[in-house]
């Protein structure tokens, strides 16, 4: 043991006199540190590198490194409409510490459908979605595919807890009380800086980048490990597990509710991603509460990542189910959605509203979706949701998805920001009149900086041939890495950009190949062929005589077509 700190040896007459110092220096072994004796900013620095669990166990050390640790315990809450979520979301609130740390909200737009099912219409779903695991299971070679079907005992009671959470869902909703508990909560949360909304599994897979609230940050698109790791309220009613909430509304009243409840605190967010959020949330016309109401409060984000629903969202199983009248008619629905979310984007709303962020670091735009029925009809175009002439100087990431541009348009935007840019990424994008065998190598020669660390090319790439005798349709299909994986061909594409000793553009005629149907790509719907559709030329002449075109604008007009190809009157009344 270690002498008693003040004290040294008793001295006497026959004792020589000894520097105490020295004599402690000398025999006392040094003193060990523990945590406790670290100044409380070094302890807060310790946390904010720990994972949750290690801040869990920090805490419980004792009462004042649990003070410490409480600051950092909960920096991210995910939650969904439901009364569990919100009352949790209530507790934390009314705790002293925890709400002033909190840094980041994801709301899950998970919801029942408004339709309560019978018990009948519940036990077919639950086989239904049993089958439909198993088969994905048994794809995967994974042990669920031999899972016996739940009893219907288990079945029966699980239906209870549905009602019960479906009838909670329909008063949440009908009294506004999401409403009511955001304004409550987000007002506590003093130091929030991100909002996430995430509809239809948006942000919650990925490679691994997350929010710079995880613990490996970074400048990439956000990908949440929370939402990838975490578990719904609804997961215990498995036989529901596509919730898509109210199709045409998809993410509208989520985002809506917490962007009220962030105006109503005064917060200036840093970072925002929304998507799927349905096209008509932009609508100002309509008189809502949107991204107009917010004043400057979004004036300082670095990070805006938006993903728009431009048409209806259709199960695939609902076109498996339909006979061929009922889906020509969803697939009318579709493309005349689309003419009015093309006509609303056309109006700039948000190209305005990224206009005003300035200090954009990372920026990603995209129309999900875009048209199922027809890859031609795009419902944006690069100069609607970004403001051509306007420079980012902070800009390291920028993605866009599901819109069409030209090569030069494109590049000129591109490479304003090349002193900054680190991260492209282009993803169904058309290239209307021009030319993709152009563009790589013009982007690559411009885009030959120490900066740049990533250039992708995802999903279809369309555009047409400006060489002489080759005006013709370009398509190349680059694959997804999220859902099916990259093909052959994006990796190839991504080598060009970052390998100097690749000197030839990977796109050429010879390797253009088709897009695959998205439906045909999944192995359920071959397990069931559609049946008692009309032939093609039937098809085309049903959809198109019934579809209304605003604006004047109509596909025969597209320059994609067959000039010589003259549309029977009747079709174009």
């Amino acid at each position: 043991m270690s002498q008693p700190q003040g004290q040294t040896p008793q001295q006497t007459d026959d004792t020589p006199m000894q520097d105490s110092s020295s004599s402690s220096s000398e025999h006392d072994p040094p003193k060990k540190l523990t945590l406790l004796d670290l100044p409380p900013e070094i302890l807060h620095q310790v946390c904010a590198h720990l994972p949750l669990k290690s801040i869990r166990s920090f805490r419980l050390t004792n009462r004042f490194l649990g003070e410490i640790g409480a600051c950092h315990a909960l920096p991210e809450l995910v939650f969904y409409l439901h009364t569990t979520d919100f009352a949790a979301l209530r507790s934390i609130a009314s705790h002293p510490i925890y709400p002033r740390f909190v840094r980041s909200l994801i709301y899950g737009c998970d919801l029942l459908p408004s339709s309560r099912l019978s018990l009948k219409q519940y036990i077919a779903e639950c086989r239904r979605m049993e089958k439909r695991r198993a088969k994905m299971h048994a794809r995967h070679a994974c042990d669920e595919a031999n899972r016996p079907p739940k009893p219907q005992a288990e079945v029966r009671e699980s239906y209870k807890e549905y009602k019960r959470v479906h009838q909670a869902q329909e008063e949440i909703m009908r009294d506004e009380r999401d409403y009511e508990i955001l304004r409550e909560v987000v007002g506590k949360m003093t130091n929030l800086k991100e909002v996430m909304v995430s509809s239809d599994f948006e942000f919650r897979v990925g490679s691994g980048t997350s929010s710079s609230s995880s613990s490996n940050g970074g400048n990439g698109p956000m990908k949440s490990d929370a939402l990838r790791n975490c578990r719904t309220p609804f997961d215990k009613l498995d036989c529901l597990t596509q919730l898509d909430g109210e199709k045409g509304q998809e993410g509208v009243r989520h985002l809506r509710a917490i962007l009220m409840a962030v105006k109503e605190a005064g917060i200036e967010l840093k970072s925002l991603c929304a998507g799927l959020i349905h096209w008509s949330f932009f609508n100002e016309a309509l008189g809502n509460f949107g991204f107009h109401s917010m004043g400057n409060l979004l004036a300082n984000l670095t990070r805006f990542e938006l993903l728009v629903l431009p048409g209806p969202s259709q199960d695939p199983e609902d076109f498996q189910r339909a006979d061929a009248i009922e889906m020509n008619n969803m697939s009318i629905d579709v493309m005349e959605e689309i003419y009015r979310c093309q006509g609303l984007m056309r109006t700039g709303v948000i190209r305005n509203l990224v206009k005003g962020m300035p200090n954009l670091e990372v920026l990603s735009i995209g129309f999900m979706d875009h048209a199922e029925d027809n890859d031609f009809i795009f419902p944006a175009r690069l100069q609607d949701v970004v403001p051509l002439n306007h420079t980012f100087p902070n800009l390291e990431s920028l993605k866009l998805e599901g819109l069409e541009t030209e090569r030069q348009e494109l590049t000129d935007f591109v490479v304003r920001h090349k002193d900054s840019l680190m991260r492209l990424e282009l993803r169904d994008m058309r290239l209307v009149t021009t030319s993709w065998r152009k563009l790589l190598p013009e982007l690559r020669y411009e885009l030959k900086t120490e900066l740049m660390e990533e250039v992708s090319i995802y999903g279809m790439a369309l555009g047409m041939g400006e060489e002489d005798g080759d005006q013709e349709l370009e398509e190349w299909f680059m694959g997804d890495p999220e859902d099916h994986g990259a093909t052959e061909l994006a990796t190839k594409v991504q080598k060009f950009f970052m390998n100097p000793n690749v000197s030839d553009c990977p796109l050429s005629r010879e390797n253009m190949e088709p897009i695959p149907d998205d439906d045909l790509m999944d192995e359920d719907i071959l397990d069931h062929p559609l049946e008692g559709l009309m032939p093609d030329h039937e098809l085309a002449e049903l959809i198109l005589g019934g579809m209304q075109f605003p604006g004047g604008g109509h596909p025969f007009q597209d320059p994609f077509d067959d000039p010589s190809f003259e549309a029977p009157e009747d079709w174009l009344d």
